[in-house]
């Protein structure tokens, strides 16, 4: 017969939500903390994440490209059968296909049903069956088709090498992202979404790895590993001079990198019948000539005040470099009139108009207080070199030495950008690994490795073109088993050197250059991965191969390293990351978030992550990991983060490897909006699998305990529905079951605004079943809306009590 005391009831809770954490026991997490956050976001309260939109179809160029790696089939092979055995999974039969175990490949899907017809990536089932995914299909009519050779087109491009943000702040229009596929450039509105095309240098293409890209010095830089270069000055370069004689127009800009049948647009020749308009250059005769065709024949010498010469994308100065010349000549050959200098030299063959010019001597009283100051050159020619100076007019025959000329080295001589594979901007410098050696001619350089790559180069201010051979002084970790990754500058003029295995600081960046000082931070800890690191307050955040660890400044400004990695507390999705393509993660600051984009396989060392497809966050105001961000669909890859603005705030969006832009965190939806194909503009739009899996519930007891009921506080958003599917699962023993709907809770009425435009909030109670165990889990997997969860009771009681107490 049952009697006795009824056993006291017991509650456990979270009155809000930091952070996740996957290392410790279920019971072991601290309230606020849960098992698991899916597609999630916290703020005290639970949500699901905002929905990703798609701006832009995929960015290609010259018509459909090849995927690649791709399925080599010479005859078309019969589709006898098409099978979905689970939502979004086709499986087609092609008996006898040949496809060895573990292959993946692109091949043409034809003549089944128009939503799974295409070109996909099929992964080899058995000796028979090939899949391939297409979210949301549960079923297909058509089951007779052929498995095609998807097409080679030559001139198609869909790779995206490089991406970066470009804003014009000569203009109030909006910003744009700049993306580098294989043969040229795209460049996307923020705006409007409109897409132009920037062209590379005739005959030239990207390809294979290290491509970088950066705005910087009024222009976009384009590196390419080993080779010269691209640059692009989307507001034009400075026309030193141009003539006609006939036709043929010859003109002069400093370095101009153009080749035979780059198209040029030039504005601003006076004089004459201005050759202005748009041209193809018909002839390169030096690094700095070129000429062109005029429809008009004439004999005239343009005025070049106002003159720009625009083009696409140009090569970068490359090859054996000329050293700045200096000038000693006599004051006598030197004018002042209202403030333009003008001096009279022989052979100028470096300075041009815009370039930089120094005074290094002048005795002449009324000269001298130009001496060690900087002026921009007006105008030069061969013989004459002109700038402004706050001088008194001047005109004599003085004999008195002048001396001007360009900056001089402060190492080994200037040279030219050394091929680096990227590059970041610091104090005035682009700053760049120095892996190669450059020699030859400025239309024929060589690159040759150096068989160093834990060195260094730094430009000289304001000029990417220029690098000071500093040799040693910026070899950061004198020649060990190392290379650099990395560089990030912080406070005033510390640089960060984040090397494979070791971290380095650079200080006293803003002098001379042999004036700064490199120190070693740590050589038990390196990074990973260039784009993951992301600098916030007095903290560096970078991944690593032991996950995220970050660098605190403390002390004024001292450098400290952190002992631990702040990816603890998710170190199994650490342990997930795809170990051939983890330095390809990205990571960008957002709201107050940190973004880290990685390659994530199902499994550990299961190897089947093919690129960035899935997201984690780190909540900086939370202090800890809220989300593992996935998405329904393994072509979305995410290959840069652009942090830009189309309206008045920053928006975040994410370019994909087919060359598609996103924005991230763009609207309330529980789809994803996603362009995955480099065909066209074909968006798919997968649920948003938002889940959370709460901490255990022990209801403080060590005994076994018997769950009774959940009482659940959530709340819509504004003029919303919501609804949870609600699941519980126990510990030792271990059981689960499905509770059922908040819908159900709420009498069968879902969870809606009770007046338009309102937020609706319900508390409800659910019973859960009287399982059994030592700690009881909830887990809310969200079917409609993107309702919050602000806080969760779990009632329940001891249970097997024992009735007489020992001693």
């Amino acid at each position: 017969m049952a009697g006795g005391l009824d056993d006291p009831s017991l509650i456990d809770g979270d009155a809000g939500f930091v952070g996740v954490n996957l290392r410790l026991q279920l019971n072991q997490l601290q309230q606020g903390e849960v098992r698991e956050s899916l597609n999630g976001r916290m703020e005290g309260y639970w949500r699901p994440r905002k929905g990703v939109l798609e701006l832009t179809g995929a960015l290609t160029g010259g018509g459909t490209p090849l995927q690649l790696p791709f399925l080599l089939i010479d005859v078309a092979k019969p589709i006898s059968d098409v099978e979905v055995p689970v939502t979004g999974e086709i499986r087609i039969t092609v008996t006898g296909h040949g496809f060895e175990a573990d292959v993946q490949g692109w091949a043409r899907v034809t003549n089944l049903d128009a939503a799974v017809n295409g070109d996909y990536l099929l992964t080899r089932v058995d000796a028979n069956t090939l899949s391939y995914t297409v979210p949301g299909v549960t079923s297909v009519t058509d089951k007779v088709g052929s498995l095609v050779q998807m097409p080679i087109n030559d001139s198609a491009s869909a790779n995206v090498r490089a991406s970066c943000l470009f804003s014009d702040p000569n203009t109030q229009n909006k910003e744009e992202v700049i993306v580098a596929l294989d043969a040229l450039a795209k460049r996307v509105n923020l705006a409007d979404l409109t897409v132009t095309d920037i062209p590379y240098p005739p005959g030239q293409a990207l390809g294979g790895a290290g491509t970088d890209m950066i705005q910087v010095f009024d222009r976009v830089f384009l590196f390419r590993n080993g080779q010269q270069a691209f640059e692009w000055s989307p507001n034009g370069r400075i026309i030193s001079s141009a003539s006609q004689a006939g036709t043929t127009v010859t003109m002069t800009v400093r370095a101009h990198g153009l080749l035979d049948g780059a198209e040029i647009v030039v504005s601003g020749l006076t004089g004459g019948t201005p050759a202005n308009g748009t041209f193809v250059v018909a002839s390169v005769v030096d690094q700095n000539t070129f000429t062109y065709a005029f429809g008009t024949s004439q004999t005239a010498t343009f005025g070049v005040t106002s003159a720009l010469l625009k083009t696409g994308f140009n090569l970068t100065p490359a090859g054996t470099y000329t050293q700045p010349q200096t000038f000693s000549i006599t004051a006598g050959a030197v004018d002042v009139a209202g403030g333009l200098v003008t001096a009279t030299v022989s052979g100028n063959i470096s300075v041009f108009k815009g370039d930089v010019i120094v005074v290094r001597q002048a005795p002449t009283a009324a000269l001298a207080s130009m001496v060690g100051k900087e002026f921009q050159v007006v105008s030069a020619t061969a013989t004459q070199i002109t700038w402004y100076a706050p001088v008194a007019n001047y005109d004599t025959s003085s004999t008195d030495v002048f001396e001007f000329g360009g900056n001089f080295s402060v190492g080994g001589g200037f040279m030219h950008q050394p091929g680096a594979p990227w590059g970041i901007h610091f104090q005035r410098r682009l700053w760049v690994p120095y892996y190669y050696d450059q020699s030859g001619a400025y239309n024929a350089p060589v690159f040759t490795s150096r068989q160093i790559t834990d060195e260094i180069a730094a430009s000289d201010i304001l000029d990417g073109a220029t690098y000071d051979q500093i040799e040693n002084q910026f070899r950061v970790s004198g020649g060990t088993a190392d290379y650099v990754v990395g560089m990030h500058g912080f406070f005033e003029d510390q640089l960060i050197v984040f090397n494979r295995n070791s971290l380095h600081l650079i200080s006293g960046t803003q002098g001379s250059l042999l004036d700064t000082r490199v120190i070693e931070l740590a050589s038990e800890v390196g990074c990973l991965a260039r784009k993951s690191i992301v600098a916030r307050g007095n903290s560096v955040m970078f991944l690593s191969d032991d996950g995220v660890y970050a660098l605190e400044f403390q002390n004024d400004y001292n450098l400290r390293g952190a002992e631990e990695p702040i990816s603890k507390n998710i170190q199994p999705y650490i342990d997930r990351i795809n170990k051939d393509f983890a330095g390809k993660s990205v990571g960008i600051l957002y709201e107050n978030r940190y973004y880290l984009a990685v390659p994530l396989d199902s499994a550990v060392g299961a190897n089947d992550a093919r690129g960035n497809n899935a997201i984690l966050v780190f909540n900086f105001l939370n202090r800890g990991w809220e989300s593992l961000d996935t998405f329904g669909d393994s072509r979305f890859l995410v290959e840069n983060f652009i942090l830009g603005s189309a309206e008045v705030r920053n928006s975040l969006y994410a370019v994909t490897a087919n060359g598609g832009l996103h924005q991230l965190e763009a609207a309330d939806s529980s789809v994803d909006r996603l362009s995955v194909s480099s065909e066209g503009n074909i968006v798919v739009t997968p649920t948003v699998d938002a889940v959370l899996t709460t901490r255990g519930y022990d209801l403080q007891s060590m005994d076994r305990k018997r769950f009774t009921d959940a009482q659940v506080v959530m709340q819509n958003l504004a003029g919303e529905q919501g609804e949870y599917l609600i699941s519980f699962t126990s510990e030792d023993p271990d059981d689960s079951v499905e509770i059922g709907t908040t819908t159900q809770f709420l009498g069968g009425q879902i969870l809606s605004p009770s007046s338009p435009g309102e937020a609706e909030t319900a508390g409800i109670r659910c019973r859960l079943g009287g399982l059994r165990g030592y700690t009881g889990t909830l887990i809310f997997a969200r079917i409609v809306g993107s309702p919050k969860i602000n806080s969760i009771r779990v009632t329940g009681s001891v249970t097997n009590r024992q009735i007489i107490s020992q001693r």
